[in-house]
């Protein structure tokens, strides 16, 4: 990275980016670039998502992969020169600027297959404390100039996208202090923190956070505090906003904000800033409360013969007073494609279950309405995964016999411990399996809301119509409550060219095909949040508002906007942190 001497900076280690021999590999392995682009391509199976810090490019070589890298700026050369007069490393290196201008959105996919960058900063900064960010921060006031706090680039909603331009504040060297305090329940850790390091870490000591994000081993504890993320175990855990004792951070001016441990007199500053994306304050640390890892754990995998069934059962399950630790409802089709009900998968849904044909993908996305219509017509088993852990085998036996008679109650079918563990094993595969879907010229939108239990299913199908007729639709309910559940809705659709066409064509058609995949892309989007909003049910549930449901936000917060605006104001008085996110 760039440090003081020349402009382009000097090349050093940073943690969490592969090497530059590696990132053809993967890329190429993703699709997302063809496996002709040139010498000594490998495919890989590692399927990752390719705008993942951990899957960047680090060297000036990758025009082929990239497309035309962002050129340094006369401001990104001056404040790069300023930074490293800070004692803080700073680049402006193009393969650093590209890096920094895309996170795991649909968007920054789209982007990367139609190889631009429409977001570049002018410089990216990795401080080492709270000090140099706080020194960071007060720079960029003077300036008038945007930072953009960036953890591991996993997210979705385009949070960390540095829309304005200005600085990068990549948060990955805040990764002190790392202490575990067994006695106290207590972890310390450094924004920067990968969550599979600190997963790791703790399991050493037979502890656990409790926490298990899709994103788990790329994403840091900052961007877990930025978006109030929320993981697989969340119905027995909660989500990290459960599990904050105390933090730091700093606010838009340059000023430390450090929080006690403990109750709060008056309104708590740590809930008011937990989920803020980086808009009131950069966090930079954070105590979070830990417990001893379980011994023993059950599962099993339960078949309802409706989504209305299953829907009751799960909510009587929690209203009981049992917390169980996994309690993952299916819709129809994602039960199909679990292989737990007894049809056989049609021919058309197959070809998007493998996602191993392009050309036979994209013939089945070109009719979504049919595809749609026709899982209505499939019988509607909804398959249910409950999982209980406790110190002893007798405890968690005892939890999940008391949860399968209140399945029976709703016609429950118990499937064993099989079908459950298979899906277990599974889980955190599915969000990094879309490169390929992309590369064969479709979008895949994750969009994650949150409802209660009376509103759930009457959602779920005003989604589904909503979005029916441009692209096909699927759905699972999690991190339920004793008052509601989660949704996460899964929008597959037609969205241009194949990478390999896109990467044969000049550059003006390139962008014309993106941006009539952005225009497909957009209209079911909206369609879907529209019905969202329709339903009364929460935009986000714990992926971020970013920029792309920030239009949204004022049907949910209604005169609640002038507040955060005022919020704004109060924490932020120069307007530079993350602009464009969460307030248009």
């Amino acid at each position: 990275m760039g440090l003081a001497g020349s402009d382009a900076g000097t090349r050093m280690d940073r943690p969490g980016l592969v090497q530059p021999v590696e990132l053809r590999s993967l890329l190429s392995g993703t699709g997302l670039i063809s496996s002709s682009a040139g010498p000594g391509l490998n495919r890989s199976d590692s399927g990752g998502c390719p705008n993942s810090i951990a899957t960047r490019s680090v060297m000036r070589e990758h025009v082929g992969v990239t497309g035309r890298l962002p050129n340094a700026t006369a401001l990104g050369k001056a404040l790069r020169r300023e930074i490293a007069a800070l004692e803080i490393a700073a680049s402006c290196d193009a393969t650093d600027l590209w890096a920094a201008s895309r996170d795991c959105s649909s968007a920054g996919l789209l982007w990367t297959k139609a190889r631009v960058s429409p977001h570049p900063p002018d410089v990216v900064a990795w401080p080492e404390s709270a000090e140099q960010v706080a020194a960071l921060v007060r720079l960029a006031g003077k300036q008038r100039v945007p930072v953009v706090p960036v953890g591991g680039g996993t997210g979705t909603a385009g949070g960390a996208v540095p829309l304005r331009g200005g600085i990068v504040l990549d948060t990955k060297r805040l990764t002190r202090p790392l202490r575990i305090d067994a006695g106290r329940g207590a972890v310390d850790a450094g924004a920067g923190t990968n969550g599979k390091r600190l997963d790791e870490l703790l399991s050493k000591e037979r502890l656990t956070l409790g926490h298990g994000p899709p994103s788990l081993r790329t994403a840091t504890v900052g961007g877990w505090l930025a978006t109030r993320s929320a993981g697989l175990l969340s119905s027995r855990y909660g989500t990290v906003a459960d599990m904050v004792l105390s933090l730091t951070a700093v606010d838009g001016s340059g000023e430390i904000l450090r929080t006690l441990e403990g109750p709060s007199a008056g309104p708590d500053l740590c809930k008011l800033l937990l989920g803020s994306e980086g808009t009131l304050a950069i966090f930079t640390e954070v105590r979070l409360r830990i417990w001893r890892r379980p011994r023993e754990r059950w599962l099993r995998a339960v078949r309802f013969g409706s989504l209305q069934d299953a829907l009751a059962a799960v909510r009587e399950v929690l209203r009981s007073g049992l917390r169980p630790h996994i309690a993952s409802l299916h819709d129809p089709l994602d039960t199909l494609f679990a292989g737990t009900d007894p049809l056989r998968v049609p021919q058309p849904l197959k070809w998007l279950a493998e996602g191993a044909q392009a050309e036979a993908l994209r013939l089945a996305l070109r009719a979504p309405l049919l595809l749609n219509r026709l899982i209505d017509a499939l019988p509607g088993s909804s398959l249910v995964v409950l999982g209980f852990e406790g110190d002893t085998e007798d405890d968690t036996a005892q939890e999940g016999e008391a949860a399968l008679v209140i399945c029976g109650k709703e016609r429950g079918e118990d499937l064993g411990a099989a079908p459950a563990e298979w899906w277990l094993a599974s889980a955190h595969r599915a969000p990094w399996r879309q490169a390929p879907l992309f590369a064969a010229g479709a979008f895949v939108e994750t969009l994650d809301v949150a409802t209660t239990w009376p509103r759930a299913e009457a959602l779920y199908h005003a989604v589904r119509r909503a979005a029916e007729g441009q692209a096909l639709v699927r759905a699972h309910f999690a991190h339920a409550a004793p008052e509601g559940c989660g949704i996460e809705f899964t929008l597959l659709g037609l969205a241009g060219g194949t990478a390999a066409e896109v990467s044969s064509v000049p550059r003006d058609e390139a962008e014309s095909d993106l941006e009539r995949a952005q225009e497909a892309r957009d209209a079911v989007w909206n369609a879907a949040l529209t019905a969202v909003a329709d339903e009364g049910a929460t935009i986000s549930h714990h992926s971020g508002v970013g920029s792309s449901r920030q239009a949204f936000l004022h049907r949910e917060l209604g005169d609640g906007m002038r507040a955060l605006r005022a919020l704004k104001q109060a924490f932020d008085p120069h307007g530079i942190l993350n602009p464009g996110k969460l307030l248009s």
